[in-house]
């Protein structure tokens, strides 16, 4: 009876209150959108979303959840749940956790009353609404954003000298899919990195969809190539991106990063660990060794640049990670990090040395240089008459000391690299769907013309008794053919239409249970 309430629920909320909860609940935005409330709140009950929901939630909001479930079937008097919790029921921080799964649709107000759609798990009666507050001491913004920069820098580098290496010679593939573990050695000899810098920036590669596996080897994927003739900051929002989109605790630990206070450092990565595990205790409770994963992934974030480490045993979250925990554009905020690509060129033999390969490109190409190697070429010119034609092509030169660092005017456009596939993307906006739903000859749809849609082999006599049923909670009987073409005949009573089924209890099985429409193939008042 569970998701009648909630259509009931929902048919109460303003748009703006009904799209804020489906901002918080992507999965009732794939693919094909809900086309009513009846529709949503099937989605929003089953199973799957709810797991994938409440894996999100924080502590309170966990605790709150589990002990609804221990007290019973919905509804729950608010009351109770107070009290068991140790807690008034007008107390301002459980009605502040009551929000927080309100606006997820996990629990509901009905009166003085709680519905609300249950979740595995065991309460003591704990109530913990005040987060475990970390070791801070101030940080220097700039200092950040210049760390931010080389890190990102230095992994944009070490990408591309990997792909080249595998595309001239394909790495060893582990059976996992990974690189193989001979090959670390091998290229952290070639990139002089340590072997676990080197496993940890071919997995980040290998995440972006940058290499793929061709029998026992792994090559360059197409992708690849448009990565590579792609601007940094696209080039480095790809890496990111993938990285972002792999264990869940990465995302976990960067956005409890993100919302300390700005300008702040953690001083102590163990008093990080508790607040970890109050924001995301699920995804926690399966680490059994969490500090020890914790620590890893703040290391892994401060080699890409999602952190940086302001002194020994302490660090803060950049400018890159609040792109991806805002859900900004990580490529945008790069630019911006990124130092330009630059060329030095060596005074009295001219050698022109490029960190960008594709801006010594651009060079060897205006002034006819002889190329010596990706990053290197030669000018059969003088220094000086070498800088006055590269600032006539279009390049800025400075000198500094006995070198003249060169930088692009304006940098040229590349086409950018498609982006990393993301799971179940949002296929409609969430104010427009809410403002859709929330149409009242939508809202007000009577049940018959609900059951007439989505039961159409029902005859209209049939579909009107149906209706009958949930209008009154009066007795009826049903013949059902389940998903295995099995039929059977039910006495159903107290029917609710919820979606694209009824939920009703059933006399034969002495249980409540749901009744998918359509397969409902007939339909009369009960014999006795």
């Amino acid at each position: 009876m569970t998701r009648g309430a909630l259509v009931r629920w929902l048919q109460g909320l303003e748009a703006r209150e009904l799209g804020e909860v489906l901002r918080r609940r992507p999965d009732a935005l794939t693919a094909p959108s809900p086309g009513d409330l009846t529709a949503l709140a099937a989605r929003l009950s089953t199973r799957t979303a709810i797991a994938d929901v409440v894996t999100t939630l924080p502590l309170p909001a966990l605790q709150v959840m589990e002990a609804l479930t221990q007290l019973g079937e919905p509804p729950v008097p608010r009351a109770r749940l107070a009290d068991f919790l140790g807690r008034t029921p007008d107390d301002t921080e459980l009605d502040a956790t009551l929000r927080v799964l309100s606006q997820r649709a996990l629990v509901w107000p009905d009166g003085s009353d709680l519905w609300f759609l249950g979740v595995d798990g065991v309460s003591d009666g704990s109530f913990d609404p005040v987060p475990p507050a970390p070791a801070l001491i101030p940080a220097d913004r700039g200092a950040i954003r210049t760390a931010a920069g080389e890190s990102a820098d230095a992994l944009l580098q070490h990408a591309a000298a990997l792909l080249d290496e595998a595309a001239e010679h394909p790495l060893a593939r582990q059976r996992n899919g990974g690189v193989a573990a001979r090959e670390h050695t091998r290229l952290a000899g070639l990139l002089g990195l340590d072997e676990p810098l080197v496993a940890h920036f071919a997995d980040v590669v290998l995440q972006a969809g940058l290499l793929a596996p061709d029998g026992a080897h792994l090559e360059p994927t197409t992708a690849a190539t448009a990565w590579m003739a792609a601007e940094p900051g696209e080039r480095l929002a790809r890496l990111l991106a993938g990285w972002w989109s792999g264990l869940p605790l990465r995302r976990v630990v960067v956005r409890v990063l993100h919302d300390l206070p700005p300008d702040t450092a953690v001083h102590d990565i163990d008093s990080l660990v508790p607040l970890v595990r109050w924001s995301a205790p699920l995804p926690a409770r399966a680490e059994p060794a969490l500090d020890d994963v914790v620590s890893g992934l703040v290391a892994e974030a401060t080699l890409l640049g999602v952190c940086v480490m302001t002194e020994p045993d302490t660090f803060a979250i950049s400018p890159l990670g609040r792109a991806l925990a805002d859900g900004r554009s990580v490529a945008e905020v790069a630019a911006r990090l990124l130092p330009a690509p630059s060329l030095r060129i060596h005074s009295g033999v001219t050698v022109i040395v490029a960190a960008d390969p594709a801006l010594l490109d651009d060079a060897v190409s205006a002034l006819d240089l002889t190329r010596l190697a990706p990053t290197v070429a030669i000018s059969r010119d003088s220094t000086a008459d070498t800088v006055a034609a590269l600032r006539a092509a279009g390049f800025r030169p400075e000198r500094e000391g006995p070198q003249v660092q060169v930088r692009r005017a304006a940098p040229a456009p590349r086409p950018a690299p498609p982006a990393p596939p993301t799971r179940r993307p949002p296929t409609v906006d969430p104010t427009e769907l809410a403002r859709r739903l929330t149409i009242p000859a939508q809202r007000d749809a009577t049940p018959v013309e609900q059951i007439r849609r989505r039961a159409p082999q029902l005859r209209p006599e049939q579909a009107q008794l149906l209706a009958d049923a949930v209008e009154h909670g009066t007795p009826v009987w049903i013949r059902y053919v389940d998903a295995n073409g099995r039929a059977s005949e039910r006495v159903i009573e107290n029917a609710e239409l919820a979606g694209t089924v009824i939920e009703a209890w059933c006399r034969l099985r002495r249980d409540d249970r749901a009744f998918t429409l359509d397969k409902i193939v007939a339909v009369a008042r009960p014999r006795h």
